[in-house]
């Protein structure tokens, strides 16, 4: 999909400098159909491209959990093994006490006050060694479930493993069938797929723009009228993009260019939503580290004409790819590991919501 992509994005470009130019032996029918598969594969590619990021997410969490709890289990192991070095002791104590009956030991004491005196003793270390045994049961079931824990985080820290293997198989497999779709149109149907595309682009982006313009309108008129008191203050106004927000557009747009890399968030390399958790993280923000996760949870949600710079914009249905909104009809992001991080429009894939974080 790589060479699809790039031929596509060439052929685009120089339809919307010529719309409307297109080749009249182009078949309406197999371009309608190219498209839509195309769009089913990118959908579903983008569906597996989550799964691998939440499967990378889940191993770099199970991995520092195992740590943890090797360490866990080294210090209770060290614990168990001290207090059955007492309890030997202990234990050692009454074999030496109980080699003689008590009724023997009271014939041989010389006196009453004697045999009562170690009568006690005894007494107090079997008292002692009872409680020694409890707290030792309770630190080697302590110690057993470490054991269990440590042994179920491994277990899921390998099915991971092997389901990134999988997955990443799974989406090259995507990347071929769409290469098979581009690759049975003529050079006529090719150009007319992607005029198709570049004049879809063209008017979604100019109606984004009029509802912007509208929402802008309709905000500034509601500002004015309040201020002057002839009408109250209205409570959904969009309020301005914030200097913090724009920064975070800056921190994204700056990674143009970096490659795309399943399970990371910065400095050089990223996934979708480590694009944007690390833009965020620029300001001291923290979001959770899928799109999914993301937008469920981060900010609340917005109306499309009411997208400002720094919001975050989520495609497919279910969610399964995040981007910045950075203005104009644009977005910066992570795309996929053959285009990396790049400024796309808007529309260009199925718009399912925003949510604002800032503002």
């Amino acid at each position: 999909m790589n060479r699809v992509r790039a031929a596509l994005a060439a052929i685009v470009t120089c339809a919307v400098l010529a719309t409307g130019n297109v080749v009249a032996n182009a078949d309406p029918e197999a371009v309608e159909q190219a498209r839509a598969e195309l769009e089913r594969i990118q959908q579903e590619a983008s569906a597996i491209d989550q799964e691998i990021i939440e499967a990378h997410d889940r191993a770099a969490h199970a991995t520092k959990k195992l740590e943890r709890l090797k360490e866990d289990v080294s210090a209770q192991e060290s614990k168990v093994n001290d207090l059955s070095t007492q309890l030997g002791d202990v234990a050692a104590f009454q074999m030496q006490h109980d080699s003689v009956s008590l009724a023997a030991q009271l014939l041989l004491s010389s006196s009453s006050d004697n045999f009562l005196s170690g009568l006690a003793t005894l007494h107090s270390e079997v008292d002692r060694n009872n409680a020694g045994i409890q707290q030792l049961q309770l630190d080697q079931a302590k110690l057993t479930t470490l054991r269990e824990d440590a042994a179920a985080t491994e277990a899921a820290l390998k099915a991971d493993h092997a389901a990134k293997i999988e997955l990443a198989e799974d989406y090259d497999a995507k990347e071929a069938e769409a290469e098979e779709v581009y690759e049975r149109l003529s050079e006529e149907e090719r150009q007319r797929l992607a005029a198709i595309e570049a004049e879809r682009q063209r008017r979604a982006e100019e109606a984004q723009r009029r509802a912007e313009q509208q929402a802008a309108a309709q905000a500034a008129a509601a500002a004015s009228a309040a201020a002057d008191g002839t009408a109250p203050a209205a409570t959904a106004l969009t309020p301005a993009a914030s200097g913090r927000a724009q920064d975070v557009v800056n921190a994204a747009v700056s990674k143009v260019g970096s490659r795309y890399v399943w399970g990371t968030s910065g400095e050089n390399t990223f996934d979708c939503s480590g694009l944007t958790s690390w833009a965020y993280r620029q300001v001291g923000i923290n979001l959770s580290r899928s799109s999914r996760t993301q937008w469920s949870s981060a900010g609340y949600k917005v109306s499309k004409s009411e997208l400002q710079p720094g919001d975050l914009v989520f495609y497919y249905s279910p969610v399964s790819h995040v981007g910045i909104y950075i203005g104009n009809g644009k977005i910066v992001d992570a795309a996929n590991p053959r285009t990396g991080v790049r400024i796309t429009s808007l529309n260009s894939m199925p718009f399912t919501g925003a949510r604002r974080v800032l503002g």
